[in-house]
């Protein structure tokens, strides 16, 4: 299940753009309303081009299709991958990690438990390979999160450990209450 998820998010973050910027066309009577506004005296803001028009009959006029470049996205400050809230997404994704780990292997010295997960059904038969495979989801989750940072998708970044950490927190609760569950019921 981790690694489809991180197989999507690693997808999500590889298929959207960045910088996304949105084109709009403007025709005669929008460009006489931009027109009539930016010589309302007004300043315009650096790099936006002042649109105008001819004063001639609507009829006789042709109609303009101007295509304008707006950005859509507010460019964010720029801030270190390893700052604040990274490290506190990369410390709760370890340890919620830890904690799954540590309930399946208390689960599975238990009659009537097993691994759901079939990719890593192989690798937590012993404690040896859990710890491994704990260790490769924990870089894989965190080499996404890498990506993300240098793709710009800050927002992916600071969200993925969160998500994960709670997801892999439910799984370790529910692995101790079935644990529980099993221990005291009545033989």
């Amino acid at each position: 299940m981790k690694f489809a998820v991180g197989l999507f998010v690693l997808l999500s973050v590889l298929s959207l753009p960045a910088g996304a910027q949105t084109m709009f066309t403007v025709d005669a009577d929008e460009a006489t309303r931009i027109d009539a506004a930016n010589t309302s005296g007004r300043n315009l803001p650096p790099g936006q081009p002042m649109i105008t028009t001819t004063t001639e009959p609507a009829a006789a006029q042709p109609v303009l299709m101007t295509p304008v470049a707006i950005a859509t996205k507010k460019s964010e400050q720029p801030h270190r991958f390893f700052d604040r809230a990274n490290s506190l997404g990369f410390s709760a994704m370890a340890g919620s990690l830890t904690a799954d780990a540590l309930s399946t292997q208390r689960g599975l010295a238990l009659p009537r438990f097993h691994e759901m997960n079939p990719l890593a059904r192989p690798f937590v038969q012993t404690r040896t390979g859990a710890a491994f495979y704990t260790a490769g989801s924990f870089a894989f989750l965190s080499s996404g999160m890498y990506l993300a940072h240098k793709t710009n998708h800050h927002k992916l970044e600071k969200i993925t450990p969160f998500v994960i950490s709670g997801w892999e927190a439910f799984l370790a609760a529910r692995n101790y209450h079935l644990v529980s569950k099993v221990v005291n019921s009545p033989k």
